[in-house]
């Protein structure tokens, strides 16, 4: 079964270019992964957990918000346990569970299997420090290994608290098999066991930091090296889940090969891995992939690269890695609704035994449903990808020459081109998203634009966000950290555009009346 939403319709997503209320699902449906942030003062009050907000904000994206179903799954087995006045995370295994309450540090923490057992509740008591119950929080964020909104869904149908689930186009057949069929020429000559699917993009990032950990702090490496700024969770992952014995270093110049190479020259033989996204978010910059692939190998450290920002529909960044890992929730999951990553081990690595056996031991499957709304959708990827990439196109060269912008960013800049020519699969292909600096307020623009404003990219929709707010409010928020992102090239009022595939002159208006 295809979606209903198929690439066939989208001379119709054009009903998307309007002004989204608060706190609205876009899509408009049940498990929507945006949600509308309309205005700099919605985006500020989200970020700043304003009341008045987030009572208008019901869901978001499901690793920073809790979905109302989540939430009353988890309440409703809370109450049946007796559990009141405890602070619940609904997980999706006891590993997960077990997990969760050891990065905790929680003393007074309990888990409990729901019926059936096929999730678990973690619940730590009312004596818990704010910072424990913060740091149990932040584990299901940087991990993904909450239930998604689908099995609580499920979880709520067969207790009776939903009398029917809301109807979507699932994939009637054998769903991870579809899916490993669309994925095949993404990650060739990766096959079978060298692709390990997961719950979500950042559980598939978490999943190969574990695995290549465990591999390389056998052989005492411990420092793992980050290539430019990369989104939000990856290096909250390097920076928590690291022990004091090791070491993250972050590069924030993916162009600086000298540095690199000099860090690599004295320390080769401690290092474990190098993260980075080909390209980088929300930079758009590319590290030349086969300079840093002969440095790695050279030093027997591993190769960790994420190409979510464009997709590996567009990029092949396996040739350069021994690990891969991708966010589906892009591109492939192009309607807006579904959480799915992956993870391809390049065969030719020559860790890829010691890495495969790991991954398939600590990665978390995605949801049956989820798996097979992505099925539905997938088919999609190759069409929705095209006319993406053309849009962006078009919106680049004609933002360029705007008067009201002052830079641009995207996968083709003149200082990132060469690079991003290596691992494109063809010409003309630049992905979703590209970033502007203004000459004038960034709020007045992202006021006034007419488009759903928020998290994601890689979908069917255009979606504009100031994008340091979003991610790194800490930072942004005061004049240190302004100076931070500053120092390492990164404006603190850079918009990131995730460009869709709606009819590009209905695009252009929006950009054109916002820019006026």
């Amino acid at each position: 079964m295809s979606s209903v939403n198929s690439v066939v319709k989208i001379g119709k997503l054009s009903s998307q270019l309007k002004h989204h209320p608060l706190g609205a699902r876009v899509p408009d449906c049940t498990h929507a992964v945006v949600v509308s942030l309309p205005t700099m003062d919605d985006l500020i009050g989200y970020e700043e957990a304003r009341r008045e907000t987030h009572a208008q904000v019901k869901t978001g994206y499901p690793r920073f918000k809790r979905h109302p179903y989540v939430e009353r799954a988890a309440l409703d087995l809370a109450k049946a346990l007796g559990l009141a006045g405890r602070a619940l995370f609904p997980v999706c295994s006891r590993r997960a569970a077990d997990d969760t309450v050891a990065f905790s540090g929680a003393r007074d923490a309990r888990v409990d299997a729901a019926p059936g057992g096929d999730w678990f509740l973690v619940s730590l008591g009312a004596t818990e420090p704010a910072e424990v119950v913060s740091r149990a929080g932040k584990y299901l964020q940087h991990t993904g290994v909450q239930i998604s909104s689908r099995q609580a869904e499920d979880i709520l149908l067969a207790s009776g608290v939903l009398a029917c689930a809301e109807p979507e186009a699932a994939y009637a057949g054998d769903a991870e098999a579809r899916v490993r069929e669309a994925l095949a020429p993404c990650f060739a000559p990766a096959a079978g066991a060298d692709i390990a699917l997961c719950r979500a993009g950042m559980n598939a990032m978490h999943t190969a930091f574990v695995a290549a950990r465990e591999m390389q702090r056998a052989r005492g490496r411990t420092i793992w090296v980050q290539l430019g700024w990369l989104y939000v969770d990856t290096p909250e992952i390097l920076k928590k889940f690291l022990a004091p014995d090791e070491r993250h270093v972050f590069f924030a110049d993916v162009f600086d090969k000298a540095a690199i190479e000099k860090f690599f020259a004295e320390n080769g033989d401690r290092i474990a891995a190098v993260i980075s996204e080909l390209p980088t978010n929300p930079l758009i910059h590319t590290v030349d992939a086969g300079w840093l692939s002969a440095l790695c190998l050279k030093h027997g450290v591993v190769r960790l690269l994420d190409p979510s920002s464009v997709g590996p529909v567009n990029v092949d960044v396996l040739p350069y890695a021994d690990l891969v890992v991708a966010s589906l929730t892009k591109y492939a999951g192009n309607v807006g609704d579904v959480m799915v990553g992956a993870v391809a081990v390049n065969p030719a690595s020559p860790h890829a035994d010691a890495l495969r056996s790991r991954l398939a031991r600590h990665r978390e499957a995605p949801y049956a449903r989820d798996l097979a709304r992505l099925a539905a959708q997938i088919g999609d990827m190759g069409k929705v990808s095209d006319a993406i990439n053309a849009n962006c196109e078009k919106l680049v060269a004609w933002l360029s020459t705007h008067p009201a912008v002052r830079r641009v960013h995207w996968a083709y800049s003149e200082k990132t081109a060469a690079h991003y020519a290596q691992i494109a699969r063809g010409p003309r292909r630049p992905g979703s998203l590209f970033s502007i600096e203004l000459h004038g307020p960034v709020a007045r623009f992202y006021d006034r634009i007419r488009c759903p404003k928020g998290p994601s990219f890689g979908v069917t929709f255009t979606i504009v966000v100031p994008f340091m707010y979003l991610s790194r409010y800490e930072l942004v928020s005061n004049a240190e950290g302004r100076k931070e992102l500053l120092d390492g090239g990164l404006d603190p009022e850079l918009i990131r555009i995730a460009v869709g595939a709606e009819p590009f002159e209905a695009m252009k208006a929006v950009f054109e009346e916002a820019l006026s």
